[in-house]
């Protein structure tokens, strides 16, 4: 049986919303481009124990963290996968290309992308009653290291794609990262709209209408410090 079949809900879950959930598990623990897939499972297992700081908690900077490994990611990829995660609002332009200077364009999207990931899947079973799923096993290999052709320099942290590009900044901004790319626009077609969707104003294809969904969408943004 697949992890998020809706058995495991207390709640009927639309079946395009499972297949996402499932398709992102059973990339979450093999390699990737930049992480080991026992690197990528670390990154997750961070993720889900990070909590914001509270104000006057000493906060180590970057250049001062080591970038060993201790025992799978280094204390250095820990603090980035920490503040991505809980403290999205105490990045800055100054911190994010220090992050990827110091662990490489593709390693940092990587990092970004299996948080991106992880936290809708776990808050939707935390919202529905559910336990949160344990994390998959990780599977041997290394990474591609494969650099995606086409990125280039479109004023985020990362290069991304800009060959041709014709769409959403949202939509391209972990392209350096094909395969999570993907899985994040997966979740994003099945848990709000897909591009024949995005442009319709009225929905009937929720339970909840379209305004309903973006007065909701706004007030989480604004909850999250998003000003996309």
């Amino acid at each position: 049986m697949p992890p998020f079949d809706n058995s495991t809900f207390a709640y009927p879950v639309p079946e395009p919303i499972l297949t996402a959930f499932d398709d992102v598990w059973t990339g979450l623990g093999q390699p990737g481009d930049w992480w080991s897939g026992a690197e990528r499972i670390a990154i997750a297992g961070v993720a889900r124990r990070a909590e914001s700081r509270s104000h006057g908690e000493q906060i180590p900077t970057l250049a001062e963290l080591d970038s060993t490994p201790n025992p799978v990611i280094s204390p250095l990829a820990t603090e980035i996968a920490h503040r991505v995660t809980a403290e999205p609002g105490r990045i800055t332009p100054e911190w994010g290309h220090e992050a990827v200077r110091l662990l490489g364009p593709g390693r940092y999207a990587e990092l970004v992308a299996v948080i991106v990931l992880l936290v809708p899947v776990d808050r939707m079973c935390t919202l529905l009653g559910r336990p949160l799923e344990e994390l998959p096993t990780p599977e041997d290999g290394v990474p591609s290291e494969r650099i995606p052709s086409g990125l280039g320099d479109g004023g985020a942290f990362v290069p991304w794609a800009v060959d041709g590009w014709v769409g959403p900044n949202v939509a391209r901004a972990l392209s350096y990262v094909p395969g999570d790319n993907r899985r994040r626009m997966e979740l994003v077609s099945a848990m709000y709209a897909d591009s024949d969707e995005f442009v319709s104003l009225m929905w009937d294809h929720r339970s909840l209408s379209r305004p309903q969904v973006e007065l909701l969408a706004a007030r989480t943004s604004s909850l999250n410090e998003c000003f996309y």
